[in-house]
């Protein structure tokens, strides 16, 4: 998969939303972050990778990160509860805690366990670490160092990763002049991995709008606002689980985690758009006539041929007819929320609008099933 695969489909899924009624380019920004957005302009490569890898991992580690690396190798339970280092890197919301990525990372790095951590985990963060002077002096040969023992574990881009720390070493001219590991995506588990870290980032941005709009609601709609929240959690994951789930191949869990992005974002996109009354005039037959769509729409889902198991991006996470219909349950319970939800947040707007245009949004999702 190519460095702008992943960044290209979710840039064109913002412009489908877009164009179909609501998602500005404003909300967008407000999100903290698109789906994707870790990935630069610019890309580096570096044709010798191999031998530089064998330089820097035959280069014996400084006194400080030796002396870190044998206390990790020593210890038999990780520094902190959790080791979360993403979670310690990135803040999420909170204050980075660099120390204590750190130490996890020389941790995880001295108790490698695949199956229970990331990409990033051990020498990834500590590649992001050295390279970007956090909670340790700038090196970019150790920031090398670690990034070439990554190798192809994360993500089979080992030549780009190396290339751009070179650039950043040697004063190049740059996108942007931090290091982060999703700056190349070049395979699917890769990009999924991306995905989610961009989700999570971009969920603190949305929890802060939900903040603001928590405080313009009156206390009846606070107090049925977690039903409404829940029921789109349910329908998120009903729809990443049987009907959206990325099209199969190696980059399907990360596509329909860009769907599931969009969803969130679309959610806060109408508490925000309803608190403002901000719809189109609508009337009880605008409204009738987009069921009648929806209908439609629902029944040329059900009617589409079940997928070829001998295709290449066909896999036992394809949608089934029984995912669509678990799906469209889910859909109904939270058009249902948002009906009950909406005459007491917004008593001023018109049901019929707020009702159409929810239905509009998912005759828009059922139909790009259907493409």
């Amino acid at each position: 998969m190519g460095k702008c695969t992943l960044l290209c489909v979710t840039i064109g899924s913002l412009f489908a939303l877009a164009g179909q009624v609501t998602l500005s380019q404003d909300a967008a920004q407000r999100s903290g972050s698109h789906p994707v957005a870790m990935s630069s302009l610019d890309f580096f490569e570096e044709p010798n990778w191999q031998a530089v890898c064998a330089e820097a991992m035959a280069t014996p580690l400084s006194t400080a990160p030796a002396g870190l690396a044998l206390e990790a190798s020593s210890q038999s339970a990780p520094p902190d509860k959790e080791c979360n280092e993403q979670a310690l890197y990135y803040g999420f919301g909170k204050t980075p805690d660099y120390g204590a990525a750190l130490r996890c990372a020389y941790w995880h790095r001295a108790h490698p366990a695949p199956a229970t951590i990331g990409f990033q985990d051990g020498a990834g963060t500590l590649a992001m670490l050295y390279a970007n002077g956090n909670g340790v002096p700038r090196s970019y040969a150790l920031a090398i160092r670690f990034a070439c023992e990554l190798d192809n574990s994360g993500g089979q881009n080992t030549a780009e990763r190396i290339g751009r720390l070179k650039a950043l070493r040697d004063g190049k001219p740059t996108a942007d002049p931090t290091f982060d590991l999703c700056d190349e995506q070049m395979s699917g588990a890769m990009g999924a991995y991306c995905s989610d870290l961009a989700e999570k980032k971009a969920d603190v941005g949305r929890m802060r709008r939900i903040r603001v709009i928590e405080k313009q609601l009156p206390e009846r709609a606070l107090a049925i606002l977690p039903k409404l929240q829940a029921a789109e959690t349910a329908f998120e994951q009903a729809r990443i689980r049987g009907e959206y789930t990325g099209g199969g191949g190696s980059g399907s869990v990360g596509f329909a985690l860009v769907d599931q992005n969009l969803l969130r974002e679309q959610f806060v996109i109408n508490l925000e758009r309803f608190g403002k009354g901000n719809l189109p005039k609508t009337t009880a037959a605008d409204r009738e006539r987009a069921e009648r769509e929806l209908s439609a729409a629902y029944e040329a889902v059900k009617a589409m041929p079940a997928p070829d198991p001998n295709e290449v991006h066909v896999s036992a996470a394809s949608p089934t007819p029984e995912g669509f219909a678990a799906t469209e349950a889910a859909w109904q319970d939270l058009f249902q929320e948002w009906m009950r939800f909406v005459p007491v947040a917004y008593p001023k707007l018109s049901r019929d609008a707020a009702a159409t245009e929810l239905l509009r949004l998912r005759i828009h999702q059922l139909k790009r099933v259907t493409r």
